[in-house]
Parts: C-alpha cells; sequence; structure tokens
C-alpha cells in the first residue's frame, strides 16, 4: 500500500511539462553521505547529484556485512528532493548500505552504490563510499 501511495504521489505530481522535460534528463551519476559523525538519532542522509526537484525513487540493500556476498530484504522511499535520511532502525543493525536504484520517474540510473560503517581513530562512527560500478544491462 505504502509503495502505491508514492507512485500516485509520483504520478501526481508530474503533469505533462515536466513529464516531457524527462527526456533530456540527466541521471544518478553520483551518491553522497553525510561526512559528520553518526550519531545514531537522527538517520544517515544520502545526497544524489541529480538536479531533480520533483522525487527520487531509491531501493537500498540493507547488508549483514561488508563482502556484500548475501541476499538482502530491499529497503523502497521516495524523496521529493534528491536527499534521503535512512532510518536510524537500519542504519544501526546494518554495517553496509547499498544503493541498487535511485532515479527520477522517467530517468533511471544505472549505477549501483554502496557505503560502509567505519569508526575512526577519534572514536566516531563514520559512514563512506565503498564501492560504485555501473550495473550490467
Amino acid at each position: 500500500m505504502k509503495k502505491f501511495l508514492a507512485l500516485a504521489a509520483i504520478a501526481l505530481a508530474c503533469s505533462e511539462k515536466k513529464v516531457d522535460k524527462r527526456n533530456d534528463c540527466v541521471p544518478v551519476e553520483q551518491v553522497t553521505v553525510s561526512p559528520d559523525c553518526y550519531a545514531g538519532t537522527t538517520g544517515l542522509l544520502l545526497t544524489a547529484d541529480t538536479p531533480s526537484s520533483i522525487a527520487l525513487d531509491w531501493v537500498l540493500a540493507p547488508l549483514k556485512d561488508t563482502s556484500g556476498a548475501q541476499t538482502y530484504v530491499p529497503y523502497y522511499a521516495s524523496t521529493t528532493s534528491n536527499q534521503l535520511v535512512v532510518p536510524d532502525s537500519i542504519v544501526r543493525k546494518y554495517p553496509k548500505i547499498g544503493v541498487m536504484f535511485v532515479g527520477a520517474y522517467g530517468c533511471p540510473s544505472d549505477m549501483y552504490f554502496s557505503f560502509v560503517r567505519r569508526t575512526d581513530g577519534d572514536s566516531c562512527i563514520r559512514w563512506y563510499l565503498q564501492e560504485r560500478f555501473l550495473k550490467d544491462g
């Protein structure tokens, strides 16, 4: 039901003019993570480099270890900007979070990103980009 509501909101947000502009959109090529210490109370901020302000659909892959060699239960989210706050319930439980898909309506991305959690020398927990690659089509 939540996915249906998100898709309905995207459809309502996109007028015919906006959909026409999707023909020359720029797909997401980079996703960055907040460089701040992760405190465990405000979620993890991911930012896509797309100029879209309409909406982005995200499919995350929370992974139990940093190898990524296991199955996952996808986490679906939609945002009205180029930023997503990953809930603490996911961030605390998984040491690696993959971004399997991020794209605007009619403008998908073929890039995969993964982020891993590390404790730095100052006892600060930070998230770092581990992988970025073009998915096989």
